[in-house]
This record gives structure tokens, sequence and C-alpha cells, in this order.
């Protein structure tokens, strides 16, 4: 094996991408909400200016929510679908398995916002 194929991560097997993009995310949060803290003196400085922003913030993500369904729909979808009808089988089969996987992301999405607002009203989750 080349070194270079562990440096591109263009060759990486998608679930060690997941995986890496994962943790450098949760780093990244890891890092901005240890220098908010920082700045506002307290984690109860900082719990309590989360609590102020809440509602702003739900608005925030389904803003952003909407934002990738209008680009998956008017961009992406029809790239893929247009990709599916070259598959041996007339991309039947795939384009099943693309409806349940759109499915279980507005169900994945619908339950964290759902946590979120329980949260939010002062319910522990």
């Amino acid at each position: 094996m080349r070194p270079t194929k562990l440096i591109d991560p263009r060759r990486w097997p998608s679930p060690v991408v997941f995986v890496v993009a994962l943790i450098g995310v949760f780093l990244l949060s890891g890092v901005v909400v240890s220098l908010a803290i920082q700045l506002m003196g307290s984690r109860e400085a900082f719990a309590a200016a989360k609590q102020a922003a809440l509602p702003w913030l739900f608005l925030w993500r389904w803003a952003c929510y909407a934002a990738l369904i209008l680009a998956w729909l008017k961009l992406w979808k029809p790239r893929v679908l247009a990709r599916l009808c070259e598959d041996r089988d007339g991309g039947e089969a795939a384009r099943e398995r693309l409806k349940r996987l759109e499915n279980l992301t507005l169900v994945v999405m619908v339950g964290i916002e759902l946590f979120n607002v329980l949260d939010w009203l002062g319910g522990r989750s």
C-alpha cells in the first residue's frame, strides 16, 4: 500500500470518512462551547444565554433544514435519479431505497427537534 493512499481522504472508505468527520465536528463543537464559556465567565452564564437564545436557534435550525430540503429536491435529487436510470434494472430498487432513506431522514430530523422542544419547554431529556 502506498502512503499517499492513507494521506488522501478521497481514497478512504466511507465509514472512515464518517468517523473522522464526526470526531472533527465534536472537537470543533467542544472548542466553540469552551470559548463561549470562557468569554461569558461561567458555565451558568453560558447556560442562561443558551436558554435565552433557544427560540432563535430553533428557527435557525428549521431555516437550515428548509434550505437543505430545497437543495436536495431542486439540485441533487434530479441528478441522483438521472444517474439511477443508468442501472441495469432502471434504478427501481435504488429508488425504493432512496425513498426509504428520505423518510428515515425526516423522522430523525423531527425526532431531534422534538427532543429540542421538550428541552426548551423545561423537560429533562
